[in-house]
């Protein structure tokens, strides 16, 4: 990882790269494109074709036509969320203190593929453990808690766990839900970022291509990983000024960050 100022970026590993451009392309990239950019991240060409390859056996990219690759769009739920992250405060609704629940104990930790998807799951729909097999978040977002089931499942939660609504908690169990989401830390934490975003928007022109490219690739994709699993309480739980600023922030970096990528990846080989 890199770190700019108290910021860690998040360095994406190869087919964590591959599925980033494509999303964010909305279209299609030749795998001489992917490489270019992989060579940013000291990954060779080799490393780039066997991630492309495990990613079309898992059935999330697809060849649309000789070495160009695109995401296979209604097999990957995450994709869809990864599309959304300008839209998700849309979901929210006005809170009656409620909240929705997801019961896993009978979900088997054995098997660590569905595990981590199951966890996955839970995180990018904002949920915190309130106590061994029990986690919860405010049922405040627009669908309710039959939406949040077929959200959840879609995204991988386990067919072992039960989503369910609660009324009301008990005054101690209601004390630590409050406190799940660290709420007065997440505000700081997202000025921090909407800081390290501007300082790197005004170095970015001072750059080569390809260290510009680098940097805005690796402040992207840490920014829009925690918006994604932004937990959207609230304000009951959290003032979200922070948040929507973040979220402007990042808007206005993208534009900057889409820029230099494009630019980078169209250079032929003997240009960079």
């Amino acid at each position: 990882m890199e770190i700019s100022g108290n910021i860690e970026w998040q360095t994406p590993t190869a087919p964590e790269l591959v599925l980033d451009l494509l999303v964010a392309e909305a279209g299609e990239l030749p795998v001489a494109a992917l490489c270019r950019a992989a060579s940013l991240f000291g990954m060779n060409e080799q490393v780039m074709r066997v991630a492309l390859t495990r990613l079309r056996a898992q059935g999330k990219v697809r060849r649309t036509a000789r070495g160009r690759y695109t995401v296979q769009r209604g097999r990957l739920a995450l994709t869809e969320v990864v599309d959304q992250w300008q839209q998700r405060q849309t979901e929210q609704v006005a809170w009656q203190g409620q909240w929705v629940a997801v019961a896993d104990g009978a979900v088997r930790r054995q098997d660590k593929t569905d595990w981590r998807r199951h966890a996955l799951a839970l995180q990018l729909r904002g949920f915190a453990m309130l106590a061994p097999g029990l986690c919860l978040r405010p049922d405040n977002l627009v669908h309710g808690v039959a939406g949040e089931r077929q959200r959840l499942q879609a995204l991988g939660l386990s067919p072992l766990a039960l989503v369910l609504g609660l009324q009301r908690l008990e005054d101690d169990a209601l004390v630590r839900a409050q406190a799940l989401w660290r709420g007065a830390a997440l505000p700081a934490h997202y000025r921090a970022l909407a800081t390290a975003l501007r300082r790197s928007a005004r170095r970015l022109p001072r750059l080569s291509l390809a260290d510009a490219t680098r940097e805005s690739l690796l402040a992207g994709r840490t920014v829009i990983a925690q918006l994604l699993r932004d937990p959207l309480l609230p304000g009951e739980l959290m003032d979200a000024r922070a948040r929507e600023q973040l979220l402007a922030s990042m808007r206005d970096y993208q534009q900057q960050a889409r820029a230099l990528c494009r630019a980078y990846l169209a250079l032929a080989p003997e240009e960079l």
